[in-house]
């Protein structure tokens, strides 16, 4: 379980992780971003993390199921010199942080769907959560929400999407130390956010390819209120994701709902 002195000790980075405000419960980690947000003057690398969330909630404002002593749910405070169009590229940098920490943590082979979900085996384990405040030109604070599901059994989430989750613990067989993969979460965000200000976008999509399962699939996606199907291609230097749709021409998404369809055999 988390203590206080496993937190203390959690990393500190020269960017994220300067101060680390731990709460035993919250309506989410982004609500009390949003407050620290407002309050402080440079809060950028501030760490939100709560042991459970009473009002958990994920993309689309859907629910987040949120149970005390076995997942992780923290917020990263930042501020990048990025326009608001470049946003989604941070949510491809926090999944590419996550995915690589529980690699390298667990050994599991976790994947990431565009935009912002963590897979194993074909089922949803994690997700990112971005929330924004911006002028037209620039980008203010951004919250950067990571939900993942560590230790927590499949009969605790509701029945209609058992089938679709997954957890660590549940693929592994065995428990994983929460405090040891945030620690490691925390430093791997770091890095991958230091090169994202160091202008090099590309080292990190080349992680984010190795580490996706979405491209060279066939898709459906939402985006807005319209739904297209194509093959998921490529993504471009902002993070959005290039679809090659059936007449052979593009779609370029940088938001929906992507379905991934199985590929048939034989």
């Amino acid at each position: 379980m988390f203590t206080k002195e496993k937190i203390n000790n959690l990393f500190k980075g020269e960017i994220i992780g300067k101060e680390i405000i731990f709460l035993e419960s919250a309506t989410s980690t982004n609500d009390v971003a949003a407050e620290v947000g407002r309050k402080r003057e440079d809060p950028e690398g501030i760490v939100i993390i709560a042991d459970a969330q009473t009002r958990g909630r994920g993309r689309l404002g859907r629910a987040w199921i949120s149970p005390p002593g076995v997942n992780l749910y923290f917020t990263v405070l930042l501020k990048p010199p990025f326009s608001p169009a470049e946003a989604p590229f941070l949510t491809l940098t926090a999944a590419v942080a996550v995915a690589a920490s529980v690699r390298r943590h667990t050994g599991l082979k976790a994947e990431i769907k565009w935009p912002n979900d963590i897979y194993f085996n074909s089922k949803k384990a994690g997700g990112i959560l971005l929330e924004m405040k911006a002028d037209k030109d620039r980008i203010s604070l951004l919250s950067v929400g990571v939900g993942l599901n560590v230790n927590m059994s499949m009969n605790e989430l509701p029945e209609e999407i058992t089938s679709l989750s997954t957890s660590l613990k549940a693929e592994n067989r065995r428990p994983v130390d929460r405090t040891g993969l945030l620690g490691a979460i925390l430093a791997e965000m770091e890095r991958a956010y230091k090169i994202l200000l160091q202008g090099n976008k590309r080292a990190l999509i080349n992680e984010w390819i190795h580490l996706n399962c979405t491209l060279g699939h066939e898709i459906i996606a939402k985006d807005r209120d319209r739904v297209i199907s194509g093959t998921a291609e490529n993504i471009n230097d902002r993070g959005e994701l290039i679809v090659r749709m059936p007449d052979g021409g593009t779609e370029i998404l940088n938001a929906g709902e992507v379905t991934v369809l199985k590929i048939k055999t034989g």
